[in-house]
């Protein structure tokens, strides 16, 4: 049977080894050479240096992962783990997406050929699926581990390839507090943490504004913050890294592009008729919202939300609107925003996709696309064209369409796990089910709440709620048994339950799986007594709990809404207190917290803004690393 091929981050973490140019023919033990597939999953191999690129890339990758085919009269990456050249859209808008060489020059990647006939010296290499050479990996050899989107890649998998720590060390590490509500996703790229903050709930003036935040974590200072929306205090969607850009999705109906270590805007993408807030003449994209049309407005459905969280995959950004439309865009420093396809699924299934992003994969040669919505529609798109593969309504066992659908988690052999809920921006009235992703049909369907599932290998990973009297079999004793409240592990093929771990704190925003332990952190506030504020680190193999850690400070309103990014050793997270908390084996510095939080920046009206831009654009990327070093 064919195999489903969820983007998922498998990042080999070990020392670097100096890479010292060798003669022809010469090897040299160590990790030098990244292979970096362009949609969150990165890939550390030792280096083995050969005559050519070609002879070094055979050598050190496993025999049949790398193929090489004559292309335009050159000698080219053809595959790398079965993933070849991908081609989107048609005419004007055609874009193809290939495997290109960088070489690291102590600074950064640089693009060094397509051609694979060529020498290498003896500095780090990697390639990249990239669908031009403006765009490079963020993984280096200096900071190997990297989180680029909500849970992590594509296929939001929520699976890291890097670790955790043993312990937590009280005070914690590091916090960082702000006027508004954490609620995307950390991300995670050179060492430096990235993340939005929504706008303080009823302010008005500079605390009303959402901004995106970059944090140097080691030295526990912010490294810049801008400002870039007033869109009613609704930015809970997660920011994409693609190299060295930063691309923020807005409740505005806007998308912002900035460069990823200064701040600086790079291109924006706005709907027709409007101006542009950081961008103009050539790095402004104009598109068509469809929020006015019939089908749209007059759906109970329909709220008006912009945008939901986007992935990015083999060159393009793929996000859904809350006018019922997938769209699929490409985006790079030169040419900015350009739309690549747009298609709506069926008018009965528009609505508001809230923050759910789609899900992309491969099955059967065909490069997918799934997404659900908030009127319980799910879609599954060619991503190459947009065109439906399929479409259905999803209903509960008792025929009811649903509220929304919440998640989908692909997993091996052609499927994948959809959550959906009545509605609720919680776990609660709701199931899950296994499909077919050929052609949507359902496997097995229970009324479990959960909210979202980790899927790894044959088993997934999932917070209950509640069961509902739903019942499943223990797969130890054989028994049927109506889950508790808690975590638990079941199996993907039939549900049936490996272990479970009970909790009176509701836990929404999914797991995150890292070399085998499972992070996740409490829905409900510190303030409830024992049952909420915890991050909780599990053993995914037993379902004993390794560690808990309370975040502090927090408030009544500390909700939180992503799943923990554990990289490097720490668990990163936020919540509506408005703080990002840094968790690992060492200790911080205590210190006192106000709940009166007062923005520092004024955003880009401010003089400083464009002092700092002329500066950052001459000598950006080696004050970052001498910075970092």
């Amino acid at each position: 049977m064919a195999k489903v091929r969820p983007a998922l981050p498998v990042v080999a973490v070990a020392l670097l080894v100096a890479l010292p140019a060798l003669a022809d023919g010469g090897t040299e033990a160590g990790d030098g050479l990244l292979v970096d597939f362009g949609n969150g999953r990165v890939e550390w191999h030792g280096i083995s240096h050969g005559a050519d690129i070609e002879s070094t890339l055979t050598s050190s990758l496993p025999a049949g992962y790398v193929e090489f085919a004559d292309i335009g009269g050159e000698r080219r990456i053809a595959s790398v783990d079965g993933q070849s050249a991908v081609t989107l859209g048609t005419g004007a808008s055609r874009q193809t997406c290939e495997w290109r060489v960088y070489s690291w020059n102590t600074v950064e990647w640089e693009f060094l050929t397509m051609d694979v006939s060529g020498r290498h010296g003896g500095a780090p290499l990697a390639i990249g699926f990239y669908p031009n050479d403006t765009l490079k990996p963020a993984s280096n050899p200096d900071y190997r581990e990297v989180w680029i989107s909500y849970r992590g890649d594509s296929a939001s998998s929520g699976v890291s390839g890097s670790f955790g720590p043993a312990s937590v060390a009280t005070p914690l590490e590091w916090y960082n507090a702000y006027a508004g509500a954490v609620v995307s996703t950390v991300l995670y790229a050179d060492g430096m943490i990235y993340h939005v903050t929504a706008g303080k709930y009823g302010s008005v003036g500079m605390d009303a504004l959402a901004r995106v935040n970059c944090l140097d974590p080691v030295n526990k200072t912010v490294l810049w913050t801008v400002t870039y929306s007033d869109s009613g205090n609704t930015e809970v969607t997660t920011p994409v890294i693609i190299g060295d850009l930063i691309v923020v999705t807005s409740g505005n109906w806007h998308i912002y592009c900035l460069d990823r270590f200064t701040g600086e805007a790079v291109a924006e993408l706005a709907p027709v008729g409007e101006e542009g807030h950081m961008c103009g003449g050539s790095k402004l994209t104009m598109y068509i919202p469809r929020k006015d049309d019939p089908s749209v407005s007059s759906s109970r459905f329909h709220l008006e939300a912009g945008f939901t969280n986007a992935v990015y995959d083999s060159g393009a950004l793929y996000f859904c609107t809350s006018d019922g439309l997938l769209r699929c865009f490409s985006v790079d420093r030169e040419k900015g925003f350009r739309e690549i396809w747009s298609h709506p699924p069926i008018s009965a299934h528009r609505g508001n996709f809230y923050y759910h992003p789609p899900a992309v994969g491969e099955y059967g040669g065909i490069r997918f696309v799934m997404a659900g919505n908030y009127g319980g529609g799910l879609v599954c798109k060619d991503a190459a064209t947009g065109e439906d593969i399929w479409s259905m309504a999803v209903e509960n066992k008792a025929g009811e369409r649903v509220g929304q659908v919440s998640s989908i988690s692909l997993c091996d052999g052609g499927r994948a796990i959809v959550c959906y809920s009545g509605g609720e921006m919680s776990s609660a009235g709701g199931g899950l089910m296994l499909i077919d992703v050929a052609d949507g049909g359902i496997i097995w369907q229970k009324e479990l709440r959960c909210s979202k599932t980790t899927v790894v290998g044959d088993r997934f990973y999932a917070y209950v709620s509640s069961s509902a009297g739903e019942t499943v079999r223990d797969h130890r004793t054989g028994l049927e048994v109506s889950p508790e409240p808690g975590y638990h592990s079941f199996w993907v093929d039939d549900c049936s339950m490996f272990w479970s771990t009970a909790t009176d704190a509701l836990s929404v925003g999914g797991q995150t799986y890292c070399d085998g332990k499972l992070y996740s952190i409490d829905y409900s506030p510190g303030t409830q007594g024992a049952y909420g504020g915890w991050v909780w680190c599990i053993d995914s193999d037993t379902g004993n709990v390794d560690w808990k850690a309370r975040v502090s400070p927090f408030s009544g309103n500390a909700y939180s809404m992503c799943c923990p990014t554990v990289v490097d050793g720490k668990v990163l997270v936020g919540n509506d207190y408005g703080a990002v908390y840094v968790l690992s084996e060492t200790p911080g510095v205590a210190r006192e917290a106000s709940l009166e939080r007062k923005y520092v920046s004024e955003g880009l009206a401010h003089w400083s803004w464009g002092a700092m831009f002329a500066l950052c654009a001459a000598v950006a990327l080696v004050a970052v690393y001498v910075y970092r070093k």
